[in-house]
């Protein structure tokens, strides 16, 4: 058994039926060849079997400790039924990417089965050309965007011809521990717990305000502003605990309001080349570009409405912070709060101020020490914690928006991958939504193109095929500021 950590914890404490924590890819496969066959499910089914033993996240189901008493425990699954995860179903005609997009939405905004382990394959026909979706959903208590891109390597191959697969070292499965034997580790544990609450404590308060999960939490800053105050006032250090940033406000939008259970998504593929291009002019970063392209999307779109507020909005960014040494799963990403310059008209000062807005978010997060991090973990005893996360979540609808907008950039394979013998031609990523962010940005960089995903709330007035749509004229308009000849 594994034990997970407070902010995988989180992702399961905050769910509601009105948010769910759990994200997903669209694999876009090209139309088979002549004499060759489109992937089924039961093609798909009988690669996931081969394979299973090689990715431990999709063997493991949760397992609670009775009256909250301690965090929960993933327990690998000796039943699993390959039947209940992977699927299949058939667009109506015509099968357009609205369709998709709509479907995927859908499947995405579903709960998923706690009982059995937190992932779902979704086979989708119907599309124009003989082309094929893989709906690939996970959930967030289980993956961060990292971890989770990094499962697909289950499916995925290098070619179509697919690749030698070892067999399983040791039959899978392990023995289910009984109601009474969690409950007997649950109190074994409560003893240590304010031990570890005081000593990880002090290290972690004073920086909570910059640490995932208590970054998005509605009264952190408050608590971590105080802890360094009292630290300069005792001479303990605090000057050197100031982190310039934290009080960031995210002014009032039409994107904020109460999330609703049903999510719409869209998405679109612009050339990476393009992107290196501007970074490389520039002297930036491909993630200054992401950004600032999707600031200058919002800022059109809102223009187009009239609600463009006059001061910058609010973008929270999600940084890896995984070393390569950690084991796969698992969430290890802490986040940024940013200015993003959506009241700057000129898209050459508005790169500049991303530029400028995530490095100074960088040298904030390279100022919180590494043991802050760490004992953030054992901060508040497990049942303690619980319940204030329920309770945040409860605060932070009513406080309003934490930020305008989440964006997300993560690395995906930088060459052509195979599924199941067949091309995938795109990687779109769909995220999640929930109580106090706008909507949320996911950006897969895979085989020379930034794949984009874009989430709204049902109720959003927010189209978000007009933000796709506009974040290729923002990234687009930054091209045309290189010189022509200049290589990505």
């Amino acid at each position: 058994m594994k034990q997970l950590s407070m902010t995988d914890a989180f992702m399961l404490a905050v769910e509601n039926e009105r948010q769910r924590l759990q994200m997903a890819s669209v694999s876009i496969l090209a139309p088979p060849a002549a004499g060759e066959s489109p992937v089924t499910r039961q093609r798909l089914r009988d690669l996931v079997a081969e394979r299973i033993h090689l990715a431990p996240a999709l063997r493991h189901k949760l397992r609670h400790v009775p009256l909250g008493l301690d965090y929960p425990y993933w327990i690998e699954d000796a039943a699993l039924d390959l039947d209940h995860h992977v699927r299949e179903f058939t667009l109506p005609e015509p099968g357009n990417d609205r369709q998709l997009a709509d479907a995927a939405a859908e499947l995405v905004s579903q709960p998923l089965d706690h009982s059995r382990p937190l992932w779902e394959l979704h086979v989708i026909n119907g599309l124009p050309d003989g082309r094929v979706a893989v709906l690939f959903k996970l959930h967030h208590a289980a993956v961060d965007g990292i971890s989770g891109l990094e499962l697909h390597t289950l499916i995925f191959d290098r070619s179509p011809e697919g690749r030698e697969v070892p067999p399983p070292a040791v039959p899978p499965g392990e023995p289910m521990p009984s109601t009474w034997q969690m409950l007997a580790r649950g109190v074994a544990s409560l003893p240590f717990q304010p031990v570890r609450a005081v000593l990880g404590g002090a290290r972690a308060v004073p920086y909570l305000d910059q640490l995932m999960p208590f970054r998005v939490t509605p009264g952190a800053g408050t608590i971590s502003g105080a802890a360094r105050s009292m630290a300069r006032l005792a001479r303990l250090g605090g000057d050197s605990m100031l982190l310039q940033g934290d009080s960031l406000r995210p002014p009032t939008t039409v994107l904020d309001r109460p999330v609703t259970g049903r999510r719409r998504w869209a998405f679109r593929r612009v050339p990476l080349d393009d992107a290196k291009r501007i970074k490389n002019h520039f002297g930036v970063t491909l993630n200054d570009v992401v950004v600032a392209a999707t600031a200058g999307a919002i800022r059109s779109w809102l223009l187009e409405l009239g609600e463009l507020p006059a001061a910058p909005l609010v973008a929270l960014v999600p940084i890896s912070v995984r070393t390569g040494s950690e084991d796969s799963g698992g969430n290890l990403v802490q986040v940024m709060l940013v200015k993003l310059p959506t009241n700057e008209a000129d898209p050459q000062a508005r790169l500049r101020r991303t530029h400028e807005a995530l490095r100074a978010a960088k040298e904030r997060h390279n100022a919180v020490p590494a043991t802050a991090m760490r004992n953030a973990d054992e901060l508040l005893m497990p049942a303690l914690f619980i319940q204030a996360t329920r309770a945040a979540t409860l605060l932070a609808g009513l406080k309003g928006a934490t930020a305008n907008a989440v964006i997300s950039n993560v690395p995906g394979p930088t060459t052509e991958v195979y599924l199941a013998g067949s091309r995938v031609e795109a990687l779109y990523p769909v995220g999640g939504l929930v109580e106090g962010f706008g909507f949320s940005t996911i950006v897969f960089s895979y085989s020379g193109g930034l794949d984009l995903g874009f989430v709204v709330d049902g109720d959003s007035p927010a189209d978000p095929w007009r933000l796709a749509e506009a974040y290729d004229r923002s990234q687009r308009e930054l091209l045309a500021l290189v010189p022509d000849g200049l290589s990505g």
